[in-house]
């Protein structure tokens, strides 16, 4: 078995000093149905909603937006 690489011996051959240091973009946190039915209360009691399923829609949208 080999030994661990030191830093110092990261910084000669180039490879990275920690684990999992590519950029990955963060997973979507799951958007849930409770989410999106309270959104889409809150739009319809702001004045500015519609039906109730374009309230559903717009608070989806939103959400997916991070809005």
């Amino acid at each position: 078995m080999a030994a661990k690489e030191t830093k110092a011996e990261a910084v000669v051959t180039g490879k990275p000093t920690t684990r999992g240091a590519t950029s990955r973009k963060a997973a979507a946190p799951e958007i849930t149905q409770e989410m999106v039915a309270e959104r889409a209360y809150h739009i319809s009691q702001s004045g500015e909603g519609g039906t109730d399923e374009e309230n559903w829609h717009r608070a989806e949208a939103e959400l997916r937006q991070g809005s």
